[in-house]
Order: C-alpha cells, then structure tokens, then sequence
C-alpha cells in the first residue's frame, strides 16, 4: 500500500467518529496522556492535542512526523511524542489515559499482534479508554497474510475483562480511499 498516497486524500477529513465518541462519553473528565498507534496524517493527534492531551503518536512513515507537528503550535507541539516506529516493535507502550488505533491495528503483522495486544491491556491505566478498529474475515483484504482478522467470537475474546461500551461490526460495500471495497470492521470502545 503506498501510504503516502493514502495520507495525502485523508488530509482535511474530520476526526473519526469512534474516537469523538470516546471523547464524549469521558463526560467532564479532563484531558489526560493518549496513546495514538498508526497516528497517519495527524488529524487525531491534532485533535487531542486541541483538547489538551499530552499524546504519544506512533508511526513508521518516513514523512509521518513532518505531517503531524506542520500544523502544531508551541504549546501544542510540546505536548507531542512522536515515535517514528512501527508500534508493534516499540518495547512498551506508555501508560495512558486513553489509547486510539484508527484502522491500525489490522496492519499489525498476525505474530506480532498477540504481544501488541497486551502491551495495550498493559498500558490502559485504572478506568481508561480503548478505541479503535478490527478487521473481521469478510474484509476485502482477508487472508493477507501480513494483515491480522478476528471474528465477533475473537473480538470478544480480546476484549475480555474490559467494560464494553460498543462493539458496531459494519460487514457491507463500501467505498475507500481508492475505490470501491467490502468492508468488515468492528468499531470498539471499552474501558479499563
């Protein structure tokens, strides 16, 4: 996938809707540390940031940093980690108050995911917040094998313990950033 293609038609898109969603539903609790895994062209990142989130960004493109800290100012590239890494070669994450994976968390490569996984659990502090996304195996690109899927049953099953809050699986066509596709995605928000 060229994802510098991809970043450039993703620039000037609203933040998603799973993390506004979290956001909302954290009520009047103030910003805290994020975790952002495959933070992209920024647009999440800049959100926390403008919400006054301290966030540690992962991403491996080259030109990831550059994207994200272009439209920072002082205050708000202060708060900024950047992490030019894949995240699931990071060591450990940070803890956090909130941790984000928009559409990243199917990249990870199938034997790295289980490790990545729970160093997420890990890195969850005492009632903070996941959301994110997973492939399911109806996915256009299922059976890829450098991509991981799970089922509802293994959604479930990683989710184990976590307060559940919404787990929407979307199994339709649709359209990309590059065309047509079918889509299997279960959007995910739970708490620690």
């Amino acid at each position: 996938m060229d994802w510098t293609e991809y970043f450039d038609t993703q620039t000037g898109r609203p933040p998603r809707s799973v993390l506004l969603r979290t956001l909302g539903l954290r009520g009047d609790s103030g910003p805290g540390t994020a975790v952002d895994l495959g933070c992209g062209e920024g647009t999440e990142t800049r959100h926390l940031l403008a919400a006054g989130w301290r966030v540690h960004a992962f991403d491996a493109d080259p030109g990831a940093e550059a994207r994200v800290r272009g439209a920072l100012d002082r205050p708000r590239a202060e708060r900024l980690t950047f992490h030019s890494a894949r995240f699931e070669d990071f060591p450990a994450l940070p803890a956090a108050d909130l941790v984000y994976a928009g559409f990243s968390l199917p990249f990870c490569d199938p034997k790295a995911f289980p490790g990545l996984w729970t160093g997420i659990r890990g890195a969850l502090n005492p009632g903070a917040w996941f959301a994110g996304e997973f492939f399911g195996p109806h996915d256009a690109w299922a059976g890829r094998a450098d991509m991981n899927f799970h089922d509802r049953e293994g959604v479930d099953a990683l989710l184990a313990g976590l307060d559940l809050v919404d787990v929407i699986e979307d199994d339709r066509p649709g359209q990309s950033a590059f065309g047509p596709r079918h889509w299997h995605v279960f959007h995910v928000i739970a708490r620690a």
